[in-house]
């Protein structure tokens, strides 16, 4: 594409840059049910240092694995999509390739699937030829914080940010039933303004797992919207499996509905103990609970769904539970540091079931399914030990990583997905070790590195300690109430300030970061290099995992932007001439080792620096991008735009000053970071997952969806630019 003409009129260049973000957004948004490989333009690849595929590839032990009502095939859902199998023979039907999306559901003859997507649109497919016979989107009034499709695909329920319920039918994609679940909704009695204000006070996280830069911390919001990150199995939405009744259990307020009458009734007090997948419905009149007694304690129940009495106490034990397709057992999940597995318990004579290891399972007759972490999915008949089939299913697409991080000399690759994670060599691929799922990776050096590990239900975090030989030692202890963050050479600590959930806040500011405390920690020792407190008009922190810096978003008119915009004078004059709006916005760029400010800029688009995506810096430049795809550079020098880009998932190097930017269908772009000049572009077979420099900026790492490890030359792109004969066509 040419260069548009310095000239061009603001009005035109929006409308020119709106429609590239639609054209972009359009090759990102999730190709419901297409093939891996659909619309991909041929590979076009040059200067490959090496190429490999890791082996064996990682897989997301997170899935739920169901039988359909007739007991013919089994659905297969985890973060890369929804696999559909045939129990007989037991094999591979078709595939949907997408993790954006609900947990779906057979329909009620077993003939075919039903998926909602998170952007509420929707899709049937028959079975078994796999072929779309209906499609369309709900229109309900938000975006759902949860939601789930009925057992036989007839309706979707959902509750909003503002905890507000809705079902929707799916044939006529209309709303049959609606009403409120914030039992605090309305306060007649209150009189003090200030009160009524705080009633209606919600919180969201900025959290969410990535390898690239993004937000984090918590937000307090008078206009509720839900949180970025998602989660598969967790929902407070239970139905019968005949789909007549359903309850929900929000944070505000619980209720049960009969489906057929669209009548509300009141639930026990009993039920409202319940947290996310902590209830099985096992009929219409009685449902299975943990009540959760103590943190880390659990009691079991049958209840009556009547009066909220015990029927019987089972005395299981686990973190999550969901019922069998076979109403007599109860699918039981616990989730510790090694990853997910599951149990089941016979409820009529009140014992656990033995069966092999497993991640998922369900039980359909007396036939069982095991989905394990190798891929395999069994059969097997209750009672007998001996397997009645298997069959291994093919590696899908990565879903987005929790984890990526890169040993400078680009010898070893560390990633993590789900519920597992792993170091490979990229000389040729092998894996090196195995871990349970971490969310920052620091390699010490080409032998070494240090894994954080998540947080499960049973075990706090941990710094775990990686050797040459692959082996791991405790490094040091998480201190408790603290979540900690991947920025590059540090581990940033972020904690809740003392009171900071009863301040007296400004409540006309509709949204506010939640006063908090900023630690930087040296990743193996765990040592504090600095430390910042916020009050007041808290930022919004962005931490980068592949850079050296942190970036603090503020608000344009607040005491401490204006305080650090008076250090910089070219930024100075532009605050001076600037008539500055309650949207407008001030990134400040600090070092990550010693927290010192580096400069920042001034930003009079968007609405305050939680509207932004993510945001990153260096050497003199600060990136920012909004709507997933607009890529805009800034001169931290003089404050000015310098580029404006449109891709995803940014990658730079401050030594070689370039920027790779996936640019959709396995397209990579190579860019001048400064001027944002297009240098070169690859085209790779596959979609992109990850992408990442080395440390002296003249390679460049790419790792695509399906696992291929390719390592590029990049130390001569801008000789090889100049010397193209048609370089000004390619800017």
């Amino acid at each position: 594409m040419k260069r548009l003409p310095t000239a061009v009129s603001p009005l035109l260049l929006s409308l020119v840059l709106d429609c590239l973000v639609l054209l972009a957004l359009g090759s990102r948004l999730p190709l419901l049910f297409s093939s891996p490989q659909a619309d991909h333009p041929r590979q076009k690849l040059h200067s490959v240092l090496s190429q490999a595929v890791l082996t064996p590839p990682l897989r997301s032990p997170e899935g739920t694995l169901r039988f359909s009502p007739n007991g013919k095939y089994l659905l297969l859902q985890d973060a890369s999509g929804v696999a559909i199998l045939s129990t007989a023979p037991l094999g591979l039907v078709f595939h949907i390739p997408s993790g954006n999306i609900y947990p779906a559901q057979f329909s009620a003859e077993s003939d075919s699937v039903t998926v909602v997507s998170r952007g509420l649109s929707f899709s049937t497919w028959k079975l078994p030829a796999g072929l779309k016979v209906a499609g369309g989107d709900l229109h309900l009034h938000d975006e759902c914080t949860d939601g789930q499709l009925s057992p036989g695909a007839k309706y979707f329920a959902c509750v909003t940010p503002d905890f507000s319920f809705s079902l929707a039918e799916i044939s006529t994609q209309k709303i049959v039933f609606e009403d409120s679940v914030n039992a605090f909704g309305h306060l007649p009695s209150l009189h003090s303004r200030s009160a009524a204000l705080a009633s209606r006070v919600s919180f969201f996280s900025l959290d969410m797992e990535s390898s690239f830069a993004k937000p984090f911390g918590l937000v307090r919001t008078s206009t509720p919207r839900a949180s970025p990150g998602h989660v598969l199995a967790s929902s407070s939405i239970y139905f019968s499996a005949d789909a007549k009744l359903l309850l929900v259990n929000s944070a505000r307020g619980a209720f049960g509905l009969d489906i057929p009458d669209r009548k509300k009734f009141d639930v026990s007090d009993r039920f409202k103990k319940v947290g996310p997948l902590g209830a099985a419905l096992q009929s219409s009149d009685r449902a299975v609970i943990l009540e959760n007694e103590k943190e880390k304690e659990k009691k079991s129940f049958i209840i009556s769904l009547k009066n909220g009495k015990a029927i019987a106490n089972p005395q299981f034990v686990a973190d999550r539970i969901c019922a069998a397709s076979n109403p007599r057992y109860t699918i039981l999940y616990n989730l510790g540091s090694g990853g997910p597995s599951a149990g089941a318990f016979d409820l009529n004579e009140t014992h656990p079931l033995v069966v092999p290891p497993n991640a998922s399972m369900d039980i359909f007759d007396d036939l069982m399914a095991i989905y394990n972490n190798g891929g395999f999915v069994a059969l097997y008949r209750l009672g007998e030990r001996q397997l009645l089939s298997s069959v291994r299913l093919p590696f899908g697409a990565l879903p987005a990583l929790s984890s990526a991080a890169l040993s400078p000399a680009v010898e070893q690759l560390a990633i993590s997905v789900g519920g597992e994670g792993a170091i490979f060599q990229l000389s040729n691929g092998q894996r090196s070790g195995t871990f349970p799922k971490f969310t920052a990776a620091n390699f010490l050096d080409h032998q070494e590195a240090i894994l954080l590990q998540t947080y499960s239900h049973h075990d706090a975090p941990g710094v775990l300690h990686v050797d040459a030989k692959g082996e791991t030692s405790h490094a040091w202890d998480v201190p408790k109430g603290v979540a900690l963050y991947s920025n590059g050479p540090v581990l940033l600590e972020y904690s809740l300030k003392p009171g900071s959930s009863t301040s007296p806040w400004d409540f006309e500011i509709p949204e506010a970061q939640v006063p908090f405390r900023l630690r930087a920690l040296d990743p193996p020792s765990g040592k504090e290099l600095w430390k910042r407190e916020f009050v007041g008009n808290a930022p919004t922190p962005f931490a980068d995992p592949q850079g050296e810096r942190l970036v603090l978003g503020w608000k344009a008119k607040s005491f401490e932007a204006k305080e650090v915009a008076a250090g910089n004078p070219a930024v100075k004059l532009i605050y001076k001439n600037a008539k500055l709006t309650d949207q407008d916005s001030f990134f400040e760029a600090l070092d990550a080792r010693t927290g010192k400010s580096l400069g920042g800029i001034l930003v009079q688009v968007g609405n305050h620096p939680i509207s932004f995506d993510s945001a990153f810096s260096f050497e003199e430049t600060m990136v920012l991008i909004k709507d997933s795809v607009r890529i805009s550079l800034y001169s931290l020098a003089d404050g000015q735009l310098k580029a404006r880009l449109v891709g995803v998932n940014p990658s730079v190097s401050a030594e070689s000053k370039l920027l790779a930017l996936d640019l959709g269908s396995g397209r990579l772009g190579i860019y001048d970071s400064d001027s944002g000049t297009k240098l070169e572009e690859q085209i790779f077979p596959d979609d992109i997952a990850y992408t990442h420099f080395s440390a002296d900026g003249k390679r460049l790492f790419v790792l695509t969806e399906h696992q291929a490890a390719v390592i590029l030359d990049v130390s001569r792109v801008r000789e090889d630019h100049a010397q193209s004969p048609d370089a000004e066509g390619k800017n």
